[in-house]
């Protein structure tokens, strides 16, 4: 009785192991990184890092009035779901099969930081 007893144990401390461990990243993980906008002309750059428990969103878009590009910095925090970010009145969703966020009508693929910094450049060298 005692071998049962301790098998049963040991396999279920080794299940509850195996399940811990699936999840292999911590919340909202997914979205951090840089995004490009599908955007073919004036495409957006987006930078998203861990800010404590929150996240900063820093978007580099063109300016609708013809003025170069603009650097934009939002706090972030993911809503009830893990593949929801609400940046300001706004909310980012990923999308796990394609390895993209969507907000509205905004695309955006994930790119590389050199993507990322020729935008960025344009914003920081504005008239």
């Amino acid at each position: 009785m005692n071998r049962r007893h301790f098998i049963t144990t040991v396999s279920a401390a080794a299940l509850l192991t195996i399940v811990a461990g699936c999840k292999t990243e911590p919340d909202g993980e997914k979205f951090l990184g840089y995004w490009k906008s599908d955007s073919k002309y004036d495409p957006d750059a987006i930078h998203i890092t861990r800010n404590g428990d929150s996240f900063l969103f820093t978007l580099v878009t063109k300016d609708p009035f013809g003025g170069g590009y603009q650097t934009h910095k939002l706090p972030g925090k993911l809503d009830d779901s893990d593949n929801i970010l609400a940046v300001g009145d706004k909310r980012v969703a990923y999308d796990e099969s394609a390895d993209l966020i969507v907000s509205g009508q905004m695309k955006a693929h994930r790119t590389t930081e050199a993507d990322y910094q020729a935008i960025a450049k344009q914003a920081s060298t504005k008239p």
